[in-house]
C-alpha cells in the first residue's frame, strides 16, 4: 500500500510525468487519499454568496506543501495556478498563501440535500462546482488573495517561467508597469502567446489587439466592457484602474507586436 501511494503521488503530482510541466494537483482525479483531512469553515462575507456561509473543505497549505515538495524551482518567486472548468486561470503569489488561511471548499452546508447552492453569474445561473478556493480573513485584497470557483487544479510554477512568453520583450520601464498591471487585473481572463486565462480572447496572436482597435476604443472597454456588451463577465474596472493606466496597459501591449510569434 505504501508503495502504490509513493506512485500515485509521483504520477498525479510530479513535475516529472510530462517533461517540463510543473507539478499538478488535479482536484477532479487525485484519489482522496492524497486530500487532506476536510473539515467545517465559516467564511464571513463570501464574496461570492455575499453573506456567511459553512463550508466543508480542505485546507489550502496542505495541498500547497505537496505541490512545493515536487518542484525543484525556487520557492520564493513562485506562482500558485488555479484552473477553473470554463478556462479562467488565476495566479497568486506562493508566499501569500503561506500567509493567510485558505481553504479549497467542496460543499456548501446550508444547501439542505444539495451539495452547493445556485447563484446568479452574469446572467447564468450557477454554482461553484466542484470546488470552491474562500480565504477566512473577510478583509483581503481580492486581487491578491483571489477567490475561484468551479475549480479543477492547482499547479505550481516560478513567476519567471510561467509568465515568460508574457514579458515585455525589452526593460523599457512603462512596459513593465504595464506587464505589473496587466498580470494583476488582466492575465486571469486573457492570455498573451498563450500564456493565462481562456475565458477572454487571446490578446497578441494572430493579431495584437492594440493593431484591431483604437486606442480610445480600448481605453472605454477595459474601464467598463458592460457599455459593449451587456452579456460579458469582464469586470467593471472604472473605480479601480485609472485612464492612464489603461494605457500604461496598452503600451505594453503594442510592445509585444514584435513577439508575435514566441
Amino acid at each position: 500500500m505504501h508503495q502504490l501511494k509513493k506512485l500515485l503521488l509521483f504520477f498525479f503530482l510530479s513535475p516529472y510525468v510530462f517533461a517540463e510541466t510543473p507539478p499538478v494537483f488535479n482536484l477532479l482525479s487525485a484519489p482522496k487519499d492524497l486530500f487532506p483531512a476536510s473539515s467545517k469553515v465559516n467564511i464571513i462575507n463570501d464574496p461570492v454568496y455575499k453573506t456567511s456561509k459553512q463550508y466543508l473543505a480542505y485546507p489550502l497549505t496542505s495541498i500547497v506543501n505537496k505541490l512545493a515538495s515536487q518542484t525543484e524551482k525556487p520557492l520564493k518567486n513562485s506562482v500558485l495556478i488555479f484552473t477553473a472548468a470554463d478556462g479562467y486561470v488565476v495566479t497568486m503569489a506562493y508566499q501569500d498563501a503561506l500567509l493567510e488561511k485558505g481553504f479549497i471548499a467542496f460543499k456548501d452546508l446550508s444547501a439542505n440535500q444539495k451539495t452547493w447552492t445556485d447563484f446568479k453569474f452574469g446572467n447564468e445561473i450557477i454554482t461553484p462546482a466542484p470546488y470552491y478556493l474562500v480565504w477566512k480573513n473577510p478583509n483581503l485584497d481580492k486581487w491578491r488573495y483571489p477567490s475561484p470557483f468551479q475549480l479543477t487544479s492547482i499547479s505550481i510554477d516560478s513567476a519567471d517561467s510561467y509568465y515568460s512568453q508574457a514579458l515585455p520583450t525589452n526593460n523599457n520601464a512603462q512596459a513593465m508597469a504595464g506587464f505589473n498591471l496587466f498580470s494583476r487585473y488582466c492575465i486571469r481572463c486573457h492570455s498573451i502567446n498563450n500564456t493565462g486565462g481562456k475565458l477572454g480572447p487571446e490578446l497578441n496572436l494572430p493579431n495584437n489587439v492594440t493593431s484591431l482597435y483604437t486606442e480610445e476604443h480600448l481605453t472605454h472597454f477595459i474601464l467598463n466592457a458592460t457599455k459593449f456588451n451587456a452579456s460579458t463577465k469582464m469586470p467593471v474596472f472604472q473605480d479601480i484602474i485609472s485612464k492612464k493606466d489603461t494605457l500604461t496597459i496598452q503600451y505594453y501591449l503594442k510592445s509585444l507586436k514584435t513577439k508575435l510569434n514566441p
